[in-house]
């Protein structure tokens, strides 16, 4: 276990309690360690949730976290004694945040004023490679009263710049852009390299369009060094975490694994009932939940089932399989100068992807079909271990041995995306979304949204319903609307009595009758079937 992941969840209780989850990955399984029901809304104390946190994460390592709350908790845990200890927040809330700010949906709280940002960018609060800051003070500290933040295109194009920065690290290759005079050889860059470049690229961008308060935003919130008593926001922002923390690449980039446990919790089991009390909660948790991902990890430890996120990797695979075709391997070799040792590849596709499988890489193991046809035989993907994905390079443990079978010949002409930096600038946020390569089962949002076509009708039935009290023909009229009565008192009866407090009456047809056994099938026993005297 080298990375955990804290996350909480609402509505889960009766009580009005959050419920905190501490998770890890064994072999893919996602397995909860540790659960933690909060409530501070009675306290009235300065940093009342985290002081809770912090006693919580005591004896907890090597966090990816998502809330500020949660960062400076486990930080006070770990971090003192701790010097390979680093989080990381969630890329996909990281993303939605900086969605929501720059185009108005939510209000400022001060975190891009003036004061904040000439504190920090001072020549004795920056190092030295962030000097050139300082030379742009008056520009970043002026103020343009009455303009709005950004447009539509220039969100999309900011969004796209702040993810490729966060996604940078040290062991990965810079990014080519084909509009652009192209290397000869993969190109690293260091800590400082990456950083300083990122900030740069963001005030060019922001002196470009007249922004300097979209800059202050990024750099108070995203791009702050660490100075004195002030906590580096790169640092738990950006996949590079702290200076010197280069040997490894953290396998996660979100919370994810946690929000498909939270709607594996509210749909499978707390669906049941309307809002539990914490004891039925937490009996839910340590006898029907905990012990059902148990079992799939040993399932998966057996051989007898292979974990989602190994299915979603085939898919990948198949995905680039299809899209390789004969230009595929001219920029793999002349453009993108994919490493197939080390696995890796200066394509914006590999930088995005949270597997790190690109159509470049996959074509090492492709040839060109016999009939010369045009399409390429492509070898399957490696089948599942536990030591498949890698923290350090190469970052997909490939063998020889493991990638033996049958090719499969696959079409081509399908284009993935390229890399090209103008294509992902156009991303719209929903796409940006499915860039992140999450599993079809862990989408935070796909499950979660009205049918609003749906809800409209009953929004509407509800209405007249509270019209026809004391009103037997408009009763009757709305009950003629209802067509099939029988499937609706079976499947939402006993939770309206539930939630009305009705004990379930013991009367006539209340029991369900008892399915006839084999015993009773056969010839010789048809005599003692019961009610057959």
């Amino acid at each position: 276990m080298s990375e955990i992941f804290v996350d909480s969840t609402f509505n889960t209780n009766k009580h009005g309690y959050e419920l905190y989850c501490v998770l890890t990955e064994y072999d893919l399984v996602s397995l909860p360690l540790s659960y933690l029901l909060l409530d501070t809304r009675g306290i009235r104390e300065e940093g009342k949730r985290g002081l809770r946190l912090t006693a919580w994460f005591t004896a907890l390592r090597d966090a990816v976290i998502k809330r500020q709350s949660e960062v400076t908790a486990a930080s006070l845990a770990f971090k003192r004694n701790n010097p390979a200890y680093k989080h990381h927040l969630c890329l996909w809330h990281s993303l939605r945040a900086i969605d929501q700010h720059i185009t108005g949906k939510t209000k400022s709280n001060g975190a891009h004023s003036v004061e904040n940002a000439r504190n920090s960018i001072r020549k004795g609060a920056l190092p030295e490679y962030l000097h050139f800051l300082s030379d742009e003070s008056e520009w970043i500290l002026s103020n343009e009263s009455g303009k709005k933040l950004c447009t539509r295109e220039q969100t999309a194009k900011l969004r796209a710049m702040v993810k490729r920065h966060l996604l940078r690290h040290q062991l990965l290759p810079k990014v080519v852009n084909e509009c652009v005079e192209h290397p000869r050889a993969l190109v690293y860059e260091t800590y400082e390299e990456i950083h300083a470049g990122s900030i740069r690229e963001m005030l060019d961008y922001c002196r470009c369009i007249g922004q300097p308060k979209v800059f202050r935003y990024f750099w108070i919130n995203w791009y702050r060094p660490e100075h004195a008593h002030v906590g580096s926001r790169w640092e738990i922002a950006s996949m590079c975490g702290r200076r010197g923390s280069d040997a490894i690449i953290p396998i996660s980039r979100t919370t994810m694994r946690l929000e498909s446990h939270w709607r594996i919790l509210k749909k499978d089991y707390v669906s049941r009932f309307i809002k539990p009390r914490l004891d039925v909660l937490c009996y839910i948790l340590f006898t029907d939940l905990v012990p059902s991902r148990i079992h799939l990890r040993l399932r998966v430890e057996a051989g007898r089932e292979v974990p989602s996120a190994y299915k979603d990797f085939v898919q990948l695979w198949r995905r680039c399989a299809d899209a390789i075709d004969s230009t595929t391997v001219v920029k793999r070799d002349e453009l993108y100068h994919a490493d197939k040792e080390k696995w890796v590849c200066s394509c914006l596709s590999f930088i995005f992807n949270s597997r790190y499988l690109c159509k470049h890489l996959v074509s090492f193991y492709s040839s060109p079909h016999p009939d010369g046809n045009g399409s390429f035989v492509v070898r399957p993907p490696p089948p599942f271990r536990p030591e498949l994905f890698q923290e350090r390079l190469p970052l997909i443990n490939f063998s020889d041995v493991q990638l033996i079978g049958s090719g499969a010949v696959v079409s081509s002409g399908i284009d993935l995306n390229d890399s090209v930096e103008d294509d992902a600038g156009s991303l719209t946020y929903a796409k940006e979304l499915e860039s992140l390569q999450l599993l079809p089962t862990e989408h935070p949002e796909a499950a979660e949204e009205n049918d609003e076509e749906a809800m409209e009708p009953l929004r509407v039935f509800a209405c007249a319903i509270q019209q026809c009290e004391s009103n037997p023909r408009m009763q009757r009229a709305l009950n003629g609307f209802i067509t099939n009565k029988e499937t609706l008192m079976a499947q939402y009866k006993r939770h309206y009595d539930e939630t009305l407090g009705i004990s379930r009456s013991v009367g006539k047809n209340t029991m369900r009758k008892a399915v006839k056994s084999y015993f009773h099938m056969r010839d010789q026993n048809q005599s003692r079937t019961p009610g057959s005297e």
